[in-house]
């Protein structure tokens, strides 16, 4: 059984440090490259979709306006006039608003809320007032927590709230939305026209920023690294639809802390302190134990270690965990059960608070980030991963920026590079690519696609021969949150022993679910022919009768998907085995092969030697193939799983016997 995540050695990330002079190694396929611009010219050229062009076209257009021109022209001059060793000063002068300006909102707001309820609610900040972190372009996030009698429910505080704020005269521009994961109303501050947010739900983040405000007034280092860390974002757009937030960011910021030594894990924090315990989340902390950051660290070498670390770490594999202090492995830890002891208990004690069992947390996303205290709740998981990409790209140039020796003695140009610079780069890159010789790409794609057909003998067989039908037709599967959802919902009572995950109980209920396709729903005549249980199936295919053209696949109420597919090839049977056009002659080889992370299923399907139709478009083959990945779409995991029994996967069922 793997260590819990409590008892692991965090990794530092994966990857080569920027300082190193190493290649730079592409995203995507690992290629090495003597820089980072030659790395991103053949990104763009062999691995750019349209998703990561339309953020490069953004970026482009963002930079190149007249207005983002002349904030750069501001900010330099303010630079060139700013004192020795001012230049970041100055930086976050400019873009930092006065937060005197938005406590006084914040309490005139309050202040016409908390009248007009009568006592009904009481109003509290969270955020960046809170933290100290607003930028001139923030706004006012406002928690309503009802009081007194009687008591308002969430929904009817929310309609109440809506109604008095369109009379008010106090605030205009009201937009309800109701259906996000935390419903909130936006509206405008009349009288200073800064934009509110105000939600009557999540309690939460009113605890998370009191935790941020608090150890950010506690060095004055820690509110500069991570104010600089928030315009260097919001001025990239790392920050935004599709991307971070803020506060994942700043949880990103705390863990980088904690890896250099300069922060303890949240869990730690809360060992001396009694639990404060909201919906079975324990948001105590005790800042009290944290030493002090050593005086000859300087705000700069905290900003160039949060960019080295980041730029090692694999967020496909990783989870960023600041209540653990470290980049946790996914499969050994939120991947398997008893692997996070704490992550566990918590579910137990929401559901306990709740009446209902909390979502788990979001592992597949690209991007891991878990909050310090609700640890099934991912921060991280409105990352794209198109925006990954445009993250590690930044990530890179900014490690180079930060070990620049010409950049370093000129503080002020290094931090104009990181807001304005930097895209610059990017863009500049981008022109390069896009300005290779188009006979050059082809020449390069060619060598690529030679070179992958020496490796890959199927793909020189399936890709060689133009206008001929396909040797092979595949189906990838990979596990859907649903289904991953259901595992760890505990209806299995899984263990994880062997080193088992979730991914592998995932598979071998996915395999047997194929067989029970092949076997009972179309009828199949099969005979295994090799295997490597669970990773790899191959057998020999055949049937006189086609049953799988013409389903019905409308849910029938009192009656499982399975039991209405099987009661129609009961009938296909009785009805279709003397008709001449239901009658085929289909024989062929069928494997299942999957991946050793067990997080990937790939289906393949070829002719036996001789066939002439072969993978046709109109052949028995073909069809049947494209009929079998629908009903696969159909299906139920949940309906297979919930009535699958894990002490017959140690017996040999006909399907798995190795044959004679």
């Amino acid at each position: 059984m793997p260590a819990p995540a409590s008892e692991q050695t965090q990794p530092s990330g994966e990857g080569c440090s920027a300082a190193d002079p190493k290649p730079v190694l592409c995203m995507v396929c690992a290629a090495p490259f003597p820089s980072t611009q030659d790395c991103l010219a053949h990104e763009l050229l062999k691995h750019a979709n349209k998703h990561a062009n339309k953020r490069l076209n953004t970026i482009t257009k963002l930079f190149a306006s007249a207005q983002t021109q002349s904030e750069r022209s501001e900010l330099q001059e303010a630079l060139e006039q700013s004192a020795p060793g001012g230049a970041l000063r100055t930086v976050l002068d400019f873009y930092a608003s006065d937060l005197r300006k938005l406590q006084s909102c914040y309490e005139h707001a309050r202040n016409c809320i908390e009248k007009e309820m009568k006592g009904k609610v009481k109003v509290y900040p969270f955020g960046s007032l809170v933290t100290g972190l607003s930028l001139k372009e923030s706004d006012i996030d406002l928690y309503l927590q009802p009081c007194g009698e009687p008591y308002l429910v969430p929904k009817q505080l929310f309609n109440r709230v809506s109604n008095f704020l369109r009379r008010s005269k106090c605030f205009t521009d009201i937009f309800a939305i109701r259906h996000a994961r935390v419903p909130i109303i936006r509206c405008k501050h009349q009288l200073t026209g800064m934009s509110i947010d105000i939600n009557m739900s999540n309690p939460n983040s009113t605890h998370n920023s009191r935790f941020v405000g608090k150890l950010i007034s506690s060095d004055e280092r820690l509110r500069e690294l991570c104010l600089l860390l928030k315009i260097w974002a919001m001025k990239l757009k790392l920050i935004g639809h599709g991307s971070m937030t803020s506060y994942c960011l700043i949880c990103m910021i705390i863990v980088s802390l904690q890896k250099d030594q300069l922060l303890l894990p949240v869990k730690q924090l809360q060992s001396l302190c009694p639990p404060v315990n909201l919906n079975g989340v324990n948001y105590a902390f005790c800042l009290q134990l944290v030493p002090p950051i050593p005086k000859n660290v300087s705000t700069l070498e905290l900003i160039r270690s949060f960019f080295t670390y980041y730029s090692t770490v694999n967020f496909e594999k990783n989870v960023i965990s600041p209540f653990l202090g470290g980049a946790l492995d996914k499969e050994t830890t939120l991947g398997t059960p008893g692997g996070f002891p704490e992550y566990e208990d918590q579910l137990l004690a929401f559901e306990d608070a709740m009446g209902k069992p909390a979502d788990a947390f979001q592992l597949e996303r690209c991007m891991c980030v878990q909050d310090p205290f609700e640890l099934h709740h991912n921060v991280g998981k409105s990352v794209s991963p198109t925006n990954l990409s445009y993250l590690r790209q930044c990530l890179m140039l900014a490690v180079q920026a930060c070990n620049d020796p010409h950049l370093l003695e000129q503080p002020a140009k290094l931090y104009e590079y990181l807001l304005f610079g930097l895209a610059d780069k990017l863009i500049a890159d981008r022109q390069t690519a896009k300005s290779t010789p188009a006979k050059l790409q082809k020449k390069e794609s060619n060598q690529s696609e030679q070179l992958e057909t020496n490796q890959n003998e199927t793909k020189s067989e399936t890709f060689l021969v133009y206008n001929t039908p396909p040797i092979v037709r595949s189906h990838v599967i990979t596990p859907t949150t649903n289904d991953l959802k259901y595992l760890r919902s505990g209806g299995l009572n899984l263990k994880a022993d062997e080193g088992r995950n979730l991914y592998y109980y995932w598979l071998v209920c996915y395999v047997d679910t194929i067989k029970d396709v092949l076997t009972q729903i179309y009828g199949l005549n099969i005979e295994l022919k090799e295997s490597k249980e669970p990773l790899y199936y191959q057998w020999l295919i055949s049937t006189s009768v086609d049953t799988w053209t013409g389903r019905d696949f409308q849910r029938v109420t009192g009656q499982s998907f399975f039991a209405h597919q099987l009661q129609q090839t009961i009938n296909f049977k009785k009805t279709r085995i003397d008709k001449p056009a239901n009658t085929v002659n289909l024989r062929g080889i069928f494997s299942l092969v999957a991946s050793e992370d067990y997080k990937e299923l790939r289906l393949d399907v070829q002719p036996l030697a001789g066939d002439l139709l072969g993978l046709q478009r109109n052949s028995p083959l073909t069809k049947f193939f494209k009929a079998f990945k629908n009903l696969l779409g159909n299906y139920s995991f949940k309906e297979k799983a919930s009535t699958w029994k894990f002490y017959t996967l140690a017996c040999k069922s006909e399907l798995s016997q190795t044959p004679p």
